[in-house]
């Protein structure tokens, strides 16, 4: 038996070797280790596309080492070689989570952060693989010298990572943190084409033209172009969906509606250390600051709304006489305040948690709340208490609020809330301009991750809510980055991070009669369009795949 198994398997790899364009030509390709380095150069890559490195130009070829290392791989090897370049780029890009180990006491904390952070980083991995399949697949079935068929394939390779993508941002609550579409967030004339299809559409074309780079590339290492010269077809197909996305945004840029409207927010950074925000002796310090930092900005005058950060008192503030008579001392002059803050309601059966941003009125007059809906695990709430209870500090848990709220602002346009990582869930932002917010505010405290790239990792997701909604964002950070995001992704900061501070910015809400975009409209329309032609071209290769398989396996025998 192991006799006629090396027997077939030197008549398989004859026969792909008589095959048209299936030999490497340079030995490079033909070492043993070349899969795994080619696996992680593109892991590596890709984070280079994100901060703190900002090159976002490398994610248009970061995915062809990849494609390359496991073009001529079994399914199960490029599985593996997939789910390490995706581990490289987790590990890489959301390094700063290991920033955790300093906010937690305890050797057993310690180590469990550092567990959570490579467990989360192996599970975002997981999404590489579909992706690494279909390259398998498609390169057996159609990869060569025929024009449609490599077109074919680039769409296979696009539609299954886009898919993917997009179930990463949903399943068990969701990560939809770094997709490859918002490495471009400081380019805004590439990515205004997220109007009508979200980050998705961005993400689509830089994976488009990362397969017509393998593409053409491969017909050169395959021996397939030596003989005669032939146009980079698959290569200029490939750039058409950036320029067309490029001179698209160019023209929005340029011929945008004037947004008439007004109202001037003051910013307020109070840059406290997350361990200050735990000891109850600093309490009163917190509350100087802010009332210290809000005083001199209110002196500048003609102030619509003051902000402060997320949980920016140290206790409940409605429960706490203390927090709440600053409040009434902050907006005695009829200047509303919106500050981020934990609630509590009570029941007969108990209480219940949240975590709220609250806007206040003259006097302290509370005019409206929001609850955060989407809930960090292990960090607001413990999943599965009885098995993960003994790895977190987390000793009470918050509860979800229930729809987004629009907070009325007197002489001004009305508004919601994003609290913390709100602002890289999409139809949360949806959900509020639909309702009627004609401008965001997100609230947050990155101190967490301080000092680290997270906080313009973070900046770079809200840039992408402001263009698929065409709505202003006032971004409020304890420790930064605290400022004002257009509705086109321009981006207006004085603020530094890691410094105590206030700023006083004009923004201009959405006009009441302008049309909703297609992103409102519609919400992830392109990203399920996508997971529905990846699954299909998937198994279709799947598919294909066996039938080929045997009958090749007939041919040798």
């Amino acid at each position: 038996m192991i006799g006629s198994f090396k027997e077939m398997n030197k008549k398989r790899e004859a026969y792909d070797a008589d095959r048209p364009g299936m030999k490497l030509t340079h030995p490079v390709f033909q070492s043993a280790l070349f899969p795994v380095f080619g696996s992680i150069l593109s892991g590596v890559l890709l984070a280079l596309g994100f901060p703190p490195f900002g090159n976002s130009t490398l994610i248009f070829v970061a995915l062809v080492p990849l494609m390359f290392a496991v073009q001529s791989a079994s399914i199960k090897k490029a599985s593996w070689l997939a789910l390490l370049s995706g581990f490289v780029f987790f590990i890489t890009s959301l390094f700063w989570l290991h920033n955790l180990t300093a906010k937690v006491e305890g050797v057993a904390f310690k180590a469990s952060v550092l567990l959570g952070f490579g467990v989360l980083a192996l599970y975002c991995a997981l999404y590489f693989i579909p992706f690494a399949i279909t390259v398998v697949l498609g390169v057996r079935q159609w990869v060569g010298d025929n024009i449609w068929k490599n077109v074919r394939f680039m769409f296979a390779a696009t539609m299954v990572w886009v898919g993917s993508e997009y179930l990463r941002g949903i399943l068990f609550t969701g990560f939809p943190w770094n997709p490859l579409g918002v490495s471009q967030y400081a380019n805004p004339a590439i990515i205004q084409i997220a109007e009508w299809g979200g980050v998705s559409i961005v993400t689509a074309y830089i994976v488009w033209m990362n397969a017509g780079v393998f593409v053409t590339f491969r017909q050169y290492t395959h021996g397939m172009r030596m003989k005669k010269y032939r146009p980079h077809f698959e290569l200029m197909i490939g750039i058409v969906p950036v320029a067309l996305s490029i001179a698209y945004g160019m023209n929005v840029l340029f011929n945008r509606p004037e947004f008439i409207d007004t109202l001037n927010v003051a910013l307020i950074q109070p840059n406290i250390p997350q361990a200050a925000k735990w000891d109850q002796e600093m309490d009163q310090m917190i509350r100087d600051r802010l009332e210290e930092l809000t005083g001199q900005a209110l002196r500048l005058g003609g102030i619509d709304l003051v902000i402060w950060p997320e949980t920016a008192v140290p206790d409940f503030v409605r429960a706490s006489r203390t927090s709440y008579d600053l409040v009434k001392r902050m907006t005695a002059d009829g200047t509303p305040l919106l500050t981020g803050s934990m609630d509590v309601e009570f029941y007969e059966e108990g209480q219940r948690y949240f975590n709220s941003s609250m806007l206040f009125g003259p006097d302290g007059e509370e005019i409206g709340k929001y609850d955060k809906q989407h809930l960090v695990p292990l960090g607001e709430y413990v999943p599965f208490p009885v098995l993960l209870g003994r790895f977190t500090p987390v000793d009470v848990d918050f509860d979800a609020g229930t729809g987004s709220t629009i907070l009325p602002l007197k002489g001004c346009a009305s508004f919601s809330v994003l609290i913390c990582f709100e602002d890289t869930v999409a139809p949360l932002a949806v959900n509020a301009v639909r309702a009627g917010a004609r401008w965001l505010v997100n609230q947050t405290n990155d101190a967490w991750f301080d000092p680290s790239a997270q906080s313009e990792q973070h900046l770079a997701h809200a840039i992408f809510r402001c263009i698929e909604n065409r709505v202003p964002m006032a971004r409020c950070c304890n420790t930064g980055v605290s400022c004002i995001i257009d509705a086109y992704g321009n981006v207006d900061r004085e603020l530094k991070p890691g410094i105590a501070g206030f700023a006083t910015r004009m923004l201009y809400p959405r006009p009441v009669g302008l049309e909703q975009t297609f992103y409102t409209r519609n919400g992830n329309a392109f990203s399920k369009v996508a997971l529905i032609a990846g699954a299909t071209v998937f198994f279709v290769l799947r598919s294909k795949g066996r039938r080929q398989r045997k009958k090749d396996e007939e041919d040798m025998g």
